[in-house]
């Protein structure tokens, strides 16, 4: 039995709007910083502010880009878990269940995270760092993967609930 989380429009358009409220903030501090707005430069608020703005935009771009994907971004399987919520856990692919030592909600911020423990972090560090070469990862340690659930139709204690007990009845098999 397989089991598929999918994308909730409603959150995605919620933080699109978020996004660009705060592009739109960024757009007009860099206005207000190259002097058309006051008779001032300022070039630290200049700086900080264009790459907010482009960072921002990606963001949002890619955001919009993600709408049109009907595919599911969590999927639970005998084998394993896929989940595509993260960079990290996307990079990942597919993990096995017998690879994963824990599975625990941290508070970072104001989401909540599933966090999936690794024990067998090797295969994982090895594709995680070829598609995420910036990535800095330790060697010989638990890989901590990291997943949300803030575009999910879910919240993060749900997920958490049903990502723990398809673990057991994965493992029972």
């Amino acid at each position: 039995m397989v089991v598929e989380f999918y994308r909730n429009r409603k959150k995605s358009v919620n933080l699109l709007l978020i996004l660009s409220g705060v592009l739109v903030l960024m757009l007009l501090i860099l206005l207000y910083s190259s002097g058309l707005i006051s008779d001032r430069v300022i070039a630290k608020g200049i700086a900080f502010s264009s790459i907010a703005s482009v960072i921002l935009a990606i963001i949002i771009i890619k955001t919009l880009i993600s709408l049109t994907d009907k595919s599911p971004l969590i999927v639970l399987a005998p084998e394993g878990i896929t989940a595509k919520v993260t960079a990290v856990s996307k990079a990942a692919g597919l993990i096995l269940w017998e690879d994963i030592d824990d599975i625990q909600l941290h508070k970072v911020g104001g989401d909540t995270l599933v966090a999936l423990i690794i024990n067998n972090s090797e295969p994982y560090s090895a594709k995680i760092r070829k598609k995420l070469s910036s990535m800095a990862l330790e060697k010989d340690q638990d890989l901590h993967i990291y997943m949300t659930a803030s575009v999910l139709d879910i919240n993060a204690e749900e997920l958490f609930d049903q990502v723990n007990a398809y673990k057991k009845t994965a493992s029972s098999l």
